[in-house]
């Protein structure tokens, strides 16, 4: 899937990484708390392990990776995931398990809430819960899509 993107050319990918602090460790904590296993594993100069998540791919890589570190989970990159599940059941799943969330919040079109990994990288789960927020979900999908 390659799509337009202005001045950019052409897109045929889009990943985000995150940096941890031990990747190892962070590894194992995405594979015990979320069920999570990388798609991928490698190393070019640093090692690293890659999830796909929907259509984006996830990346984390150690922080001594980074280009201009500012500390593991210290940036605001946040991992927007629109969940087909009932976030309210996610939510309860999740702090259930000890992991680190925000409140639950509802807003006219989406119940959402934000998740941390163990370095504080961020994963914003969502779901819209009106006609019009899931229309326009939809819609998005869909013309990214080619």
């Amino acid at each position: 899937m390659s799509v337009a993107a202005g001045s950019l050319g052409k897109i045929s990918m889009a990943a985000t990484t995150l940096y941890v602090s031990d990747l190892d460790e962070a590894i194992g904590w995405y594979r015990d708390n979320l069920g999570l296993e990388p798609a991928t594993t490698g190393a070019d100069e640093f090692r690293f392990a890659g999830y796909l998540l929907g259509g984006v791919f996830v990346v984390l890589e150690p922080l001594e990776a980074a280009a201009e570190p500012e500390g593991a989970g210290g940036g605001n990159t946040t991992v927007n995931l629109i969940v087909e599940e009932d976030p309210a059941a996610l939510y309860d799943s999740l702090l259930a398990r000890g992991l680190r969330c925000s409140s639950l919040s509802e807003s006219p079109g989406f119940v959402s809430f934000l998740l941390r990994d163990l370095d504080g990288n961020r994963f914003y789960m969502t779901r819209p819960h009106s006609p019009e927020a899931e229309e326009r979900v939809q819609r998005s999908i869909a013309e990214s899509s080619g």
